[in-house]
């Protein structure tokens, strides 16, 4: 099964549903059949309506762990946040049921995965994005995560895919949501990170209410409280930032501007309905 066509079309049930928040929700898809996933990737789902109708969306893997072992057994993960003007994801996160048929197609990425792909030295890739010197090689090299509401979903599979390796390196997680009801995952995280030790950090960036006690007020996230809570440049991370357009522009810009190699720097963008 290592070898089936990722862009082929299989037959899915929706296995399990996750309330996430009021707006949220993951949902667990059986795949007999699938291909191992990484942590990073994306499936293209397909739902049909019963006039014959059919839908394509794209979602981030949030949890990939499920797709490791018998791949007739496979099962991933994606987590949905509910758009006001969608026409998917409202199903998605109101009235999906277990049982219910989906298509899937995927898994799809090889460059905002972690583990990262190691390349050989001599190939392509190192000539037109060569590592930075002094940087510890791409496996090695600590990770930075940052993630702007929703788009910590693909950011919790890479922290969930390390807590499955002995030889993880550190990570740090940075995530800027609105109030403390849209904490994707906080329970889980605060978990891991203290099972972890420092090797897991996780810090969150309320930008509209702070909860009660909160030692920062409410507010948007800064360059200067980015570069605060950041790896710093001269660490060599390997950062992977996922959320809106504006988002992943302006953070990548602040990052490359504080001296973060752009061939570290790995972004993933969202949007659609």
């Amino acid at each position: 099964m290592s070898g089936a066509d990722p862009y082929a079309w299989r037959p899915g049930t929706v296995a399990s549903t996750t309330p996430l928040s009021g707006t949220g929700r993951s949902i667990a898809i059986a795949v007999p059949g699938l291909r191992a996933a990484r942590a990073g990737q994306h499936v293209d789902l397909r739902l049909t309506a019963d006039d014959g109708y059919q839908a394509v969306r794209s979602y981030s893997l949030s949890d990939v762990r499920g797709t490791h072992g018998d791949p007739l057994a496979a099962e991933l993960e994606i987590s949905v946040e509910q758009l006001p003007d969608g026409e998917v994801s409202p199903y998605l996160v109101e009235a999906a049921e277990p049982g219910d048929p989906v298509e899937v197609r995927g898994p799809i990425g090889g460059w905002f995965v972690w583990p990262p792909t190691e390349f050989d030295p001599d190939s392509a890739v190192h000539a037109v994005l060569p590592e930075p010197a002094g940087a510890p090689a791409p496996t090695r090299s600590p990770v930075q995560l940052i993630g702007g509401g929703s788009g910590v979903a693909p950011l919790v599979a890479m922290i969930r895919s390390r807590s499955e390796r002995d030889d993880a390196p550190p990570m740090r997680l940075i995530c800027s949501v609105r109030t403390p009801d849209d904490q994707w995952f906080a329970p889980e995280l605060d978990e891991l990170a203290a099972a972890a030790g420092p090797d897991l950090t996780v810090d969150w960036v309320f930008t509209r209410g702070a909860p009660e006690g909160a030692a920062r007020p409410a507010g948007r996230l800064t360059r200067e409280r980015l570069l605060e809570l950041a790896l710093p440049a001269e660490q060599h991370p390997l950062v992977y930032v996922c959320g809106t357009n504006g988002f992943v522009e302006t953070i990548a810009g602040w990052l490359v501007d504080a001296g973060h190699d752009p061939t570290r720097v790995r972004t993933e963008r969202f949007g659609g309905a």
